[in-house]
């Protein structure tokens, strides 16, 4: 089975979003072996010193043969039916996981951009990060129903 992984800065912060953000791990992995990876959130007032550590961190996580999508306000914007097209390319012809990041609240380090294949805008609005992790768990689950041809997503 086809191992996607989420991996994010930080746990959710707003534990009322806790059974939601399980309920749509579940329904993933019935389409994929989905997990989420939370990294340990550092404390530091210099932003970047920060997103280093931080992009150490996510460089610590990665395989080699990991397709890694930054998930970036500044990437490529999508629909869903572009976006399941896209992904079903990506699970498809990939050998590696397909890695989703979410940065810290100062974002993804430079360091990190070798290893970013491609950057997926959701908006040029900022979230908070608890609530588009949400957002973006309903939309991957979105995406596996439009691949599978399932009528969720209308």
């Amino acid at each position: 089975m086809k191992k996607i992984e989420l991996i994010c800065i930080g746990n959710l912060k707003f534990k009322k979003l806790k059974p939601l953000e399980e309920n749509f791990i579940k329904k993933i992995n019935f389409f994929v072996d989905f997990k989420v990876k939370n990294l340990k959130e550092i404390k530091l007032k210099n932003e970047d010193i920060l997103m280093g550590k931080e992009g150490k961190m996510i460089l610590e996580s990665l395989n080699t043969k990991d397709f890694v999508i930054a998930l970036d306000k500044y990437g490529k914007k999508m629909d869903s039916i572009g976006f399941a097209k896209f992904l079903s390319d990506k699970i498809s012809f990939y050998s590696g996981r397909v890695v989703f990041l979410i940065g810290g609240f100062v974002g993804l380090s430079k360091i990190l951009d070798d290893r970013i294949d491609f950057k997926l805008s959701f908006s040029d609005m900022t979230f908070s990060h608890d609530l588009f992790r949400i957002v973006f768990l309903e939309q991957l689950y979105r995406i596996f129903t439009i691949i599978k041809g399932i009528k969720y997503h209308r």
